[in-house]
Order: C-alpha cells, then sequence, then structure tokens
C-alpha cells in the first residue's frame, strides 16, 4: 500500500468520521463519543480553535488514518488541566490497517509541527484497556506521567528526541 502523507483538508472529513466512528462502536478504543460527521471532524480534528496540525494518511482518495495536535486548554476547569505550552496528540486508524506503520508516519509530520509551534511536551491520554494505542505511544517514546481513573496520560518531549 503506497501511502501519503497531507494535511488534512474538508473533504477528508467524511472518511475521517467513518474512521472514527467505528473506533468508537467497538468500545473501549477511545474516550470520545460519537457519532461524528464531517461537520463535527472539521470542528474538532482540521480546524479546532486550538488546533496545531491535522494530517491523514492516504492510499489514493482513501483515508486510512488521521493525526491531530492541538494546543492544551489554559482555561479548562478540570482537575487534569495541563499547562498552556503542552498539547494534545489523538491518534486514529483504520480497523484493518493497524500496525502496518500508518500511525507511525503520521507522528514524523505532527512532530515537525509540534516542533516549529514550540510544543514543550505532548500528551497523549489513553484508556488502559487500549492496549495497542499503549504500546504504540510506548514505541514512539512517550513516557507514563499520570494515571486518572480508566486511563494512563504519556508524554513526548519533541526537542529532546
Amino acid at each position: 500500500m503506497n501511502l501519503v502523507v497531507r494535511a488534512a483538508r474538508d473533504e477528508d472529513a467524511d472518511q475521517m468520521a467513518a474512521i472514527l466512528n467505528e473506533i468508537v462502536s467497538i468500545g473501549g478504543l477511545t474516550s470520545r463519543e460519537g457519532p461524528f460527521d464531517g461537520g463535527r471532524i472539521r470542528r474538532e480534528f482540521i480546524s479546532p480553535p486550538r488546533g496545531i496540525s491535522c494530517f491523514v494518511a492516504a492510499a489514493g482518495s482513501d483515508v486510512k488514518g488521521f493525526q491531530s495536535l492541538e494546543w492544551s486548554d489554559p482555561d479548562w476547569p478540570g482537575e487534569d488541566r495541563l499547562p498552556a505550552d503542552w498539547a494534545f496528540i489523538s491518534t486514529y486508524v483504520q480497523s484493518g490497517h493497524r500496525r502496518l506503520g500508518i500511525g507511525k508516519a503520521l507522528f514524523g509530520r505532527t512532530i515537525a509541527a509540534a516542533d516549529a509551534a514550540g510544543v514543550c511536551f505532548i500528551d497523549a491520554s489513553i484508556r488502559l484497556e487500549n492496549a495497542g494505542a499503549l504500546a504504540f505511544y510506548d514505541s514512539l517514546g512517550f513516557e507514563d506521567y499520570r494515571r486518572i481513573a480508566n486511563t494512563v496520560s504519556k508524554r513526548f518531549a519533541p526537542g529532546r528526541r
């Protein structure tokens, strides 16, 4: 499969929604709740208010996965608020295409965007039962730093690779 990693475009939103809706329907793989449609994908991933980047991995015109990076919200009212120079990462790969290097290919572009934006740390908050995602982020060099309820938070320092 010949993949191209590129910036997500508005016309990718429906395919991205299909990928995420499938993941949500499986259960236990994400804390996100569906359903997602193209509009919601545009608002939350492609063009969010604090967005840094959103990349897709595509085989021809078919999106196989996507990864977004967004600044943390300095006004977050929760107990798990992060510093303003931290960012959140989200990675979603289509069922049947996991463990083929799509996530790592996406991360190459995302880490460059994080470096350019001056991100201090990238946070990946992962459900404890999602063994695949835990292993994926470990393989990229993310380190555990916090556990809350049924999630573990991992961090990565872009400038210290």
